[in-house]
């Protein structure tokens, strides 16, 4: 009996989309089983492909220092010559979905945090800010506005940051009537919220003519940033549009602390061009367990059905924060099938998962899933042969210290989507 799907995805993050576009973009019969928000909901706004050194010292040229990566390191099993091609690839998905981005892999530069810190970056949305060397901004004076009532834009910490980059900075904040009347408490306002409101042709318009009105109160608009917080939904690139019409500044967003909007957005685009070109996403589909047999899967159950079978699979369920790796009291496990993990406890003095400095690279931030070179997952010592596993749920790397997380969840996923297609028998 032939199985309905070629491939199902477990996990619906950046990588399992990216994995998915890429297989699905081959003519491939593909699926994704999704639980939950991904960890999308904390986009920075920036993808990062190789941010820091061993010593956490910035990286200038990520592909160069590539090279000197460990061979545990998933960049180490793709190549580095492979890797600069999968880059190019990356890029070109995402705007295949109509995700407008600033940046290449030849040269990393600088996003601005909600925190006002300033860190590598690979690929940034272009409506963010953004500079090119970490030390100047496009100009040397800045109003920073924020909605009255909204607290997940800590104005103060941005204008420490850019003060430090030789920016004057000004602080404005604006009230929206409409929100008065949206919220029972002043501490309830979510980025969400606010971009529901702003959804509006003539509340958008006001909030433009209050923001023009504050930067005439500052002085010349023209040289000048206006510096946002990034609270415009789905169609923020319209609505940004539809501002800078009618602001003579220059206008930039900076993202908010979670939930984010611009990785709603993201996931949204990447979600809707795998739809369009013919994939099909289970939400709400929680993958409970996997059978094995031979070394590799049969089928896997989750809440939709009682098994459910494909030709071949892919495990992107992420790290801790997206229970795709789970920690007991005696050891880290892998919960759907009980794959092999890569632990380094020896990092740690006392031997376990963390050291005793909170600043300090913690040994748990590098454990993950155990791999041969194609990705395949390891279970008693063997691979799953027609399972892979891409993105966070990976052994090898530090995302927190390395600054490579979303490079690893896109590149790993484009890696694997090569294996897969050569592994079918050619017509």
């Amino acid at each position: 009996m032939s199985k309905e799907y070629d491939i199902i995805i477990i996990g619906g993050g950046l990588s399992g989309l990216t994995a998915g576009i890429a297989l699905q973009r081959k003519g491939r019969r593909v699926a994704i089983a999704t639980s939950g928000p991904s960890t999308l909901n904390t986009f920075s706004g920036s993808l990062e492909l190789l941010g820091y050194d061993s010593r956490e010292r910035p990286i200038a040229h990520p592909l160069d220092a590539i090279a000197s990566l460990p061979p545990t390191h998933p960049y180490s099993k793709i190549g580095t010559d492979r890797l600069a091609l999968l880059t190019q690839e990356a890029q070109a998905l995402l705007g295949e979905a109509g995700i407008m981005l600033k940046g290449n892999s030849a040269a990393n530069h600088w996003r601005i945090t909600p925190m006002g810190v300033a860190k590598p970056a690979w690929l940034t949305l272009d409506d963010c800010l953004t500079s090119d060397d970490g030390t100047t901004l496009p100009l040397s004076n800045a109003t920073i506005i924020n909605i009255a009532g909204f607290l997940d834009f800590p104005v103060e910490f941005i204008r420490a940051g850019l003060e430090q980059m030789s920016v004057h900075t000004s602080i404005c904040t604006l009230p929206i009537k409409a929100m008065q009347t949206r919220r029972n408490s002043q501490y309830e306002t979510r980025a969400t919220t606010i971009a529901r409101i702003m959804d509006n042709d003539d509340i958008l318009h006001d909030f433009a003519d209050a923001v023009s009105a504050s930067c005439t109160a500052n002085g010349n608009s023209a040289k000048q940033m206006i510096l946002l917080p990034a609270v415009f939904g789905p169609t923020g690139n319209e609505a940004l549009t539809k501002l800078r019409n009618q602001i003579e500044s220059p206008v930039y967003v900076i993202a908010t602390l979670p939930p984010s909007l611009l990785g709603m957005r993201l996931q949204t685009q990447l979600r809707n061009h795998f739809t369009q070109l013919g994939g099909k996403i289970f939400h709400d589909a929680r993958v409970t367990a996997g059978t094995i047999r031979n070394n590799e899967i049969t089928s896997i159950a989750t809440g939709y059905s009682e098994t459910v079978e494909a030709e071949r699979y892919i495990l992107a369920t992420g790290s801790f924060q997206s229970h795709g790796l789970v920690a007991g009291y005696r050891r880290v496990i892998e919960p759907i099938f009980g794959l092999d993990i890569d632990t380094n406890a020896k990092a740690s003095p006392q031997g376990g998962l963390a050291t005793g400095s909170f600043f300090e690279p913690q040994p748990f931030m590098t454990y993950g899933v155990h791999t041969d070179d194609a990705f395949h997952p390891l279970k008693s010592g063997l691979p799953v042969n027609n399972l892979y596993a891409i993105g966070s749920i990976l052994s090898g790397h530090n995302t927190h210290h390395q600054g490579d997380g979303t490079g690893v969840s896109m590149l790993t996923a484009l890696a694997v989507a090569q294996e897969i297609e050569q592994s079918f028998p050619k017509p």
